[in-house]
């Protein structure tokens, strides 16, 4: 059974091609002559054939020798590379990022995808849940970035995205014809939660909870089963739903916006990246708690 190659082997040759000899090769690298013919052997064990000729005074590759010497610059080079990865995926920093489930779905898998091409190596510790408990996750420097429809002041947050909340019934859903309006909606604080009541309210519609959830995610499967209506922006449904228009009878509701945060503890290169990249990012339609 042939010995397999090792990697100081490989890198013996190396420095015997590009020094010129064994001599020159085992004074640059600290050995004596003797361990380098060594390594040569153990090589010329490993593929089975020789790969120096004695030539005059000298030794010089065969063709085996020559093609084992291209294959031992690339794997001299792939193993350097490998260490550099691991060194480099072990070292980065790990951004933080906060986000509602509709957000990430509308727009995070794209906003990602980009980063990861610019930071292959860096790790992304993704925290979903609604606005409020991510603000205060910010708040408390356990988040980096955060996306939320809250604001911590009147200049704090950059704007990303105007969106219209619209009336969103299954696609088979029907209005009642008599009785109140059954509503799908998430609990106290919601932001969603206070548009829709209030906009029912003001023309004076009645309504009941038919469900109650603190997840946006009850919500859309709620909904889409068919028990009610609530009042969101698009993106937090898939395509079997319907937009309940002016002919529904239902009141007119208005945009919600969208701001991006940023930790006043600390940045770094990557964070900074991320962030423009979710600034440059075109929002679709997405909306959270």
């Amino acid at each position: 059974m042939r010995p397999d190659l090792q990697l100081a082997h490989l890198k013996t040759l190396i420095a015997i091609d590009t020094h010129g000899s064994f001599s020159a090769a085992a004074d640059i690298l600290g050995r004596s002559q003797s361990a380098v013919t060594q390594q040569m052997q153990g090589l010329e064990l490993s593929v089975g054939r020789p790969i120096f000729e004695n030539v005059g005074r000298g030794r010089q590759l065969t063709v085996a020798g020559q093609e084992l010497l291209r294959h031992a610059h690339e794997i001299v080079r792939m193993c350097s590379t490998a260490v550099i990865s691991a060194e480099k995926r072990y070292d980065s920093r790990t951004i933080r990022v906060g986000a509602p489930l509709e957000l990430a779905n509308a727009i995070l898998p794209d906003v990602m995808r980009d980063f990861a091409k610019l930071y292959p190596h860096s790790r992304i510790q993704l925290n979903i849940d609604r606005s409020r408990a991510l603000m205060e996750a910010l708040e408390a420097g356990g988040l980096d970035i955060a996306i939320s429809t809250w604001r911590r002041g009147v200049r704090d947050g950059r704007l990303l995205k105007l969106l219209r909340v619209q009336w969103v019934a299954a696609q088979r859903w029907t209005m009642p014809e008599d009785g109140p309006l059954p509503l799908v909606l998430t609990d106290e604080p919601s932001m969603f939660r206070r548009i829709c009541l209030n906009a029912l309210e003001l023309v004076g519609m009645p309504y009941y909870e038919r469900l109650t959830t603190h997840s946006p995610a009850g919500v859309r499967f709620a909904v889409e089963a068919g028990l009610g209506v609530t009042a969101r922006t698009l993106s937090a449904f898939r395509s079997d739903i319907q937009v309940l228009g002016p002919e529904f009878g239902l009141p007119p509701l208005p945009r919600v916006s969208y701001y991006l945060h940023q930790s006043n503890y600390q940045t770094s290169e990557e964070t900074e990246a991320l962030r423009k990249l979710l600034e440059s990012h075109e929002m679709d339609g997405s909306a959270v708690e």
